[in-house]
């Protein structure tokens, strides 16, 4: 056994490294899994020769094995067959030493050992059992017994449709839909359970095997399963030779992708994880294209073909959702809606023998007839619409007859799902060009979770759910009258992305005015091209900047003629915001924006201009203070409530604390403690308000304790009255659970800030025993394409820097120091984090509080914020190595 052993041991590594070197020089997907699974029959027939003792043994390959579809780090399944009665007691012992054989060889075997009926028994008991054993292929051992059972597997799918498994099938992929995705198109996709990932073609081969004898085919070595399978649906007349080469290339680029990322992790790796695609798509050879870079280029292709595979699950698992649920086209219940199509239970269904539709036109009727009566499309239907893309030739783009058509999808209560249809068959595309470029189109970070068309689709989808929310936003959205405008301009906001991200709000704007003319919209041009012009601009401004200032809402309110683009404009940003990303939407951010559409909707109604909205926001910060002052005396000394008052110039200090919180601020600053700090939970994250006396660096030290802790800042609210007295307001919450801070960690941020204001502690020893702990933790890599700049805003009084960074561990504690040392004072700090990259902006002024405004003082700035920017970096990077 030693010698056998040792054998395999050195076999099995050069055969490993000969797949190895043909993989990497280019051998396709199926000829990988090929020669995987010849490798692995010949270890097993060694290991089963040196073992056997004239038992009446076979041994069958199972699952992905069974299927000649090993990847490197595939689980190798098999199942010994033994006769019935005694000999299964000896085929045990006999199973025990082959299989030790193997596992001494290093190989990762699941076994079972069973009779044919014991096999059979499973049928009913075990889904996953029956489904490996629908893809048995004898390796080894008594062929007769093997084709015993092989021909009782035959005999059972044989009888006809089998409804436990069907539904067991079923069961299992929406599960695993729900687990790993139902979107083809996510940041990090799991290319085999994914949707559109391997195991949606591995379902249909279940399903198609167990219920159609034409489909249990004998499996061999010579070639995958799933590849025969897909030759055999075009033999049938299931697939056209099109459909099939498509679907060939689908799995020939997701197989050899999962073999690179096998080969790359040393594991069974099916996550196509964000630190992971930039390697694989520069390993399979992916380079430039245009303006795209290697990674996006890989990851279009990848989007592209799950989306093959996807549907052609959907399409072809409708043949037996029928089996289960069977749809009666000629039943009285179903009604004619055209002469084409007709509906039953919810479903616009077409005649059975239609394979194609006559043309771009009853395309259209089709999803219009979807849209306005809240249909689904039928299997059979989605395929002779797939069938009918050759039928929008330029003539059906511009026909005024199909605009009107389109309009009426956006005039119904079923846009976004139409819509969605419409894109995954092609037909968006088809019937304007210029969305087809944004299909599948990948931003390779963190802060993208979706696609550009899948992102527009569902923020579409959000807008469209507010009808159902309460709440402003419903407010607003319902008042909207044109919300076909507000939709085609969530449609067409992105539009412009593939031609270069940086400016596509404004190079889209010609591209929807083209969209809107063929479209026969000519009057809500005017709106579109506003509100994608300005889609990102009101989200900068809450998030970016201090809305209680007079003058951004000045400067925000003159970008509006009419306080109705206000109105479409909120709704299309929360939209916009809440696709993006499953984490971005926030109850914080949605009060932001919720506040800057109050203020900005009171000045718009008033049509208040210029001076005036400084007039109107001053007398209502008058106000606001005389109600504070009477509500603070009755419990405080008034002079003090309105010294402390007037020695904050800000007017934001009013506007975001509470009468208590003023109050607790007034008290704290009586005391001799040279650092009080004030703590308030709040759904997902904690407030935390610090009281300390004005020193140098007192900002960077407050940023340095919380990142120390662990505590991410997103929002910073910097106040100083003009006796030096600092009362500075940080939104944070917990790095690791994202959520707000715990008690003990409260504890500790006091007591550090105590010790570092008191210089009992040092920053640098703090941050040196933080470093350490998250040298130990997993990171993802700093993203190249992260935004790195300095700018500079003017403004009344103060010069705006904002800064773009990737994110690093202390990075505000550092920016702020660097800050600090030039000599500048922060009066305001707005702190964004998108993910993986930084956007923050500092409301600052020189020692002699002047502006910022010579070219060569802004030069100085930007160079030395640029150069901690780039040491922050490079510690990130040493400290994750």
């Amino acid at each position: 056994m030693h010698e056998t052993t040792a054998s395999l041991k050195r076999v099995l590594s050069q055969q490993r490294s000969d797949i190895a070197a043909a993989h990497h020089a280019g051998a396709d997907g199926f000829a990988t899994c090929v020669a995987l699974t010849a490798m692995m029959d010949d270890a097993l027939k060694q290991a089963f020769t040196a073992c056997a003792n004239g038992e009446n043994l076979a041994v069958l390959a199972l699952g992905g094995y069974g299927r000649t579809e090993l990847c490197p780090q595939s689980d190798v399944d098999v199942m010994v067959l033994a006769d019935e009665g005694k000999g299964k007691q000896a085929a045990e012992e006999t199973a025990k030493k082959f299989l030790h054989v193997l596992w001494d060889a290093g190989l990762s075997v699941g076994h079972s050992v069973r009779t044919v009926n014991e096999a059979l028994a499973q049928h009913g008991k075990d889904i996953a059992s029956w489904a490996s054993m629908l893809e048995s292929r004898f390796v080894c051992g008594d062929r007769v017994l093997a084709d015993a059972f092989l021909d009782a597997m035959q005999r059972h799918v044989a009888q006809g449709a089998d409804r436990w498994f069907i539904e067991g099938v079923f069961e299992e992929a929406w599960a695993r839909h729900e687990r790993f995705g139902n979107s083809v198109k996510l940041l990090e996709p799991n290319v085999k359970k994914s949707a559109g990932g391997l195991r949606d073609v591995h379902a249909l081969l279940w399903l198609y095997r167990d219920n159609d004898p034409a489909y249990f085919f004998p499996l061999d070595t010579t070639l995958p399963a799933i590849r025969r399978f897909v030759t055999e649906m075009e033999h049938r007349g299931v697939l056209d030779e099109q459909e099939r080469l498509l679907v060939e290339r689908a799995l020939q680029f997701l197989l050899r992708t999962r073999h690179e990322m096998h080969f790359r992790r040393g594991t069974a790796t099916d996550g196509l994880e964000y630190s992971l695609q930039r390697e694989i798509a520069e390993s399979l050879g992916f380079g430039r294209r245009a303006e795209l870079h290697s990674v996006e280029v890989f990851m279009r292709e990848y989007y592209l073909h799950a989306r093959t595979l996807h549907r052609l699950y959907r399409n072809l698992s409708h043949r037996f959702h029928d089996v289960i649920a069977p749809v009666r086209y000629a039943s009285s219940r179903a009604e004619q809606l055209s002469e084409t199509f007709l509906r039953h239970d919810g479903v616009l269904m077409i005649g059975p023998d239609v394979r194609r539709l006559s043309s771009a036109r009853e395309v259209l009727v089709a999803f219009t007839l979807c849209a306005e009566y809240e249909l689904e499309l039928h299997a059979g239907l989605r395929r002779a619409i797939a069938a009918s893309l050759d039928l929008f030739d330029d003539a059906a783009r511009q026909s005024p007859e199909l605009a009107v058509l389109f309009r009426r999808i956006l005039h119904s209560r079923r846009v976004a799902a139409t819509l969605h249809d419409m894109n995954e068959l092609d037909v968006l595309g088809a019937y304007i060009p210029e969305w087809a470029d944004l299909v599948a189109f990948f931003q390779h970070n963190l802060y993208h979770y979706f696609t550009a068309d899948e992102h527009t689709i569902i923020a579409l989808a959000n807008a469209e759910r507010l009808r159902e929310h309460r709440g402003l936003l419903r407010d607003v959205f319902r008042t909207i009258r044109r919300k076909d405008v507000l939709y085609m301009a969530l449609l067409l906001h992105d539009i412009a992305k593939p031609l270069g991200v940086a400016d596509h709000e404004v190079t889209g704007v010609e591209l929807a005015r083209r969209v809107l003319e063929r479209l026969g919209m000519p009057d809500a041009i005017p709106d579109v091209a506003f509100l994608i012009r300005h889609h990102l601009v009101m989200e900068q401004v809450a998030f970016r900047r201090n809305i209680h200032d007079p003058a951004t809402i000045k400067e925000f309110a003159a970008k509006f003629e009419r306080p109705d683009q206000l109105d479409s404009l909120y709704v299309l940003t929360y939209a916009d915001l809440s696709a993006v990303n499953i984490n971005v939407w926030t109850e914080w951010k949605a009060s932001l924006l919720e506040e800057l559409y109050r203020l900005t909707a009171e000045v718009l109604h008033r049509n208040l201009k210029g001076e005036q909205i400084e007039q109107f926001k001053q007398a209502r910060h008058e106000r606001a203070v005389e109600t504070l002052l009477e509500r603070l005396s009755a419990t405080l000394d008034r002079r003090e409530v309105e010294d402390h008052l007037a020695r904050i110039e800000s007017e934001a200090y009013v506007a975001l604390f509470t009468e208590e919180e003023i109050a607790q601020h007034i008290h704290r600053s009586r005391t001799d403690e040279p650092v009080s700090t004030l703590f308030s939970h709040r759904e997902g994250f904690t407030e935390m308000t610090v009281i300390a006396d004005d020193a140098p660096f007192a900002l960077s030290k407050f940023c340095a304790v919380l990142a120390a802790n662990d505590a991410n800042i997103f929002d910073a609210n910097i106040f100083t009255r003009d006796d030096g007295v600092i009362i500075d307001r940080f939104r944070v919450s917990d790095a690791t659970t994202k959520k707000e801070l715990s008690e003990a960690t409260c504890k500790k941020i006091a007591r550090d800030l105590h010790e570092v204001i008191a210089g009992t502690l040092d920053i640098e020893h703090l941050f040196a025993a933080h470093r350490r702990k998250w040298k130990r933790r997993l990171k993802r890599p700093v993203n190249p394409n992260i935004r790195t700049d300095v700018q500079f805003e003017d403004h009344p009084r103060f010069t705006i820097v904002d800064v773009y960074a990737p994110d690093s561990l202390g990075f505000l504690y550092r920016v702020t120091e660097t800050i600090s040392k030039l000599g500048l004072d922060i009066y305001f700090a707005k702190i964004a984090t998108r993910v993986d990259g930084i956007v923050d902006a500092f409301y600052v002024l020189d020692r002699n509080e002047k502006q910022i405004t010579e070219p060569e003082r802004r030069a100085e700035v930007r160079a030395a914020i640029l150069q901690t920017i780039a040491l922050a970096s490079e510690q990130e990077l040493a400290s994750s190595q």
